[in-house]
């Protein structure tokens, strides 16, 4: 953007700002000129156009592109047209009045200046760039009244302030913002429709030519209901704190591939902890088996994936009249992002619910680490092939040791699920009458299972028992975070913050069990407790794994 911003910017400046008079300049108060124009004014192109992205990303970054999408034909193209038409026509108004020695013609010359270039960005994104007006309006606000501020108070020394440098300032930053959502547009369709756009972020002519592509493609001309699944995805998750806060931490690509995985696991996880007809689960069980069966019947290994987009063929009829209109919008973008992910964890995964339908118990810690390993661990080497189909391109020694990140991946999920259950050991009791504290581990395993399993009433142990037997969780769960948190400095560097904070957030878990005086019911995190641990792990903690 600052390259572009420079070429475009500088011979408008040279033209028609100083060669005709529209500036002037004393030429003891410059270091150097090039071409007509001092290098100080290079450097506030590119000075303002970081400034001004760094602050419309605090503003307009957080939202998934997708949401923003309009598939409103009608809509979209007055949208489009009405802004383009009156551009040009502002484009002939200030051509008309770059007459040299008149007042008008700097005036002139900024509207002939910026009107093509917004047109042009205006035609694909602008429809994106309104649907987010609020915190697009907000991040062309604060560095206009700043830059105003600045050229008013330190760069003018007649104490006067020419309307036509606040106009300037204006339009410039509401380019680079428009900018901005030219890029997270045209990238928001790629990881959007991955079988339409299947080249992954590299620099090479070949994506750049897909960005410019997936920028003119119109959002109505595209499928809805692809979008729509991702919707509901989205709202199956609302509910999710530990899930709500991480997901920001991730950029566009990775944030909809976790959303749809997450939305996956919790919508199945539901479906089989739900208070429906044991029939009736066991039935969704073989049926969802059936489904992994058909999503990945073209792998040759349980860790084969695909690195160029496929659409799988899915029978869909036969999951229609079994699973609710959420579970199969869960099941649909799950199919659609299947071809970069492994069989094995999705076996495992469902394995860990058949556990929970036949309420398996767990007699030790060899069977707490197999069951971890199903619901949890399969998690975590899911998000790793994830990162791995993100980023494979430019990252070698990421792909290299797959075999050793998925192993470890399997331990960070574990030792997450181990402060899970660590925390919900009323909880589970209570609503499901599960246990997952080993037997052989108890004081009394005959008499604690029955009042766990059977009478669900966990708090008749005592809160001294409930607190050992989660200290017990706690030190496996601390010993699979120690063994296997090293693997996070084979991740790419911008991610390393992130997966770090997200574990954290149980590290901060831990803490709230163990500061408890009484066993709590289920520990959570005050938002602000979880802001610092994000803020620590981002720009402290994470460091020691980056350098």
């Amino acid at each position: 953007m600052c390259a572009l911003a420079v070429l475009y910017t500088v011979p408008w400046y040279s033209y028609f700002v100083y060669h005709h008079g529209a500036k002037t300049y004393s030429p003891g108060a410059v270091l150097a000129v090039v071409g007509n124009v001092p290098v100080e004014e290079y450097v506030l192109v590119v000075m303002q156009t970081v400034f001004t992205s760094l602050w419309a990303l605090m503003f307009v970054h957080w939202s998934t592109p997708c949401l923003n999408f309009n598939f409103d034909k009608r809509s979209y193209l007055l949208i489009r047209w009405v802004p383009i038409s009156l551009l040009a026509a502002v484009a002939a108004v200030g051509y008309a009045m770059t007459v040299r020695g008149q007042e008008t013609f700097y005036l002139g010359s900024i509207l002939c200046w910026a009107s093509p270039a917004i047109a042009l960005m205006w035609y694909g994104a602008g429809n994106f760039f309104t649907k987010k007006i609020i915190p697009s309006s907000i991040a062309i606000a604060g560095p206009t009244l700043y830059m105003c501020w600045v050229e008013r108070t330190t760069v003018n020394d007649s104490g006067k302030f020419a309307p036509e440098e606040a106009l300037f300032y204006f339009i410039a930053n509401f380019m680079v913002v428009l900018a901005g959502s030219s890029y997270d547009k045209a990238y928001g369709m790629i990881v959007t429709y991955s079988l339409d756009f299947p080249h992954q972020f590299n620099v090479s002519c070949r994506f750049v030519r897909q960005m410019l592509r997936a920028f003119a493609t119109s959002e109505y001309a595209t499928p809805s209901d692809v979008t729509q699944d991702i919707k509901t995805s989205i709202k199956v998750l609302s509910t999710s704190n530990a899930f709500g806060t991480s997901n920001y931490l991730f950029h566009a690509g990775i944030r909809l591939d976790l959303i749809i995985l997450y939305a996956f696991c919790r919508v199945t996880d539901e479906m089989f902890d739900s208070k429906s007809d044991e029939k009736k689960k066991k039935l969704k069980l073989e049926l969802s088996k059936q489904f992994i069966s058909e999503v990945f019947s073209d792998r040759k290994s349980d860790y084969d994936v695909k690195r160029i987009p496929k659409e799988v063929k899915i029978d869909w009829k036969k999951y229609e009249s079994e699973f609710t209109d959420f579970e199969l919008s869960s099941y649909r973008a799950l199919s659609r992002i299947a071809f970069f992910l492994p069989r094995k964890p999705f076996e495992e995964l469902f394995a860990g619910y058949q556990w929970d339908l036949e309420l398996t118990l767990v007699r030790n810690e060899k069977d707490l680490m197999l069951y971890t390993s199903y619901v949890a661990g399969s998690i975590g080497a899911m998000c790793l092939y994830v990162i791995m189909y993100r980023y494979g391109n430019d990252m070698n020694e990421l792909v290299d040791n797959a075999d050793y990140l998925t192993k470890q991946a399997y331990k960070i999920g574990q030792g997450l699920q181990l402060v899970n259950i660590a925390r919900d050991l009323v909880s589970d009791s209570e609503s499901l009458g599960r246990c997952y504290f080993p037997a052989e581990y108890m004081d009394n395993e005959k008499e604690d299972l029955r009042i766990l399993r059977q009478e669900k009433n966990p708090r008749s142990l005592g809160n001294k028992k409930l607190k050992k037997y989660s200290s017990k969780l706690i030190q496996l769960a601390n010993k699979q975070q120690f063994e296997s948190v090293g693997a996070i400095k084979y991740l790419p560097q911008d991610l390393i913050g992130s997966v770090l904070a997200s574990t954290e957030m149980y590290r901060g878990l831990i803490k709230a069990i163990q500061s408890c005086p009484t066993y709590p019911t289920r520990a959570s995190l005050p938002k602000l407790s979880k802001l610092l641990i994000v803020l620590n792990t981002l720009y402290i903690k994470s460091i020691q794994y980056i350098f």
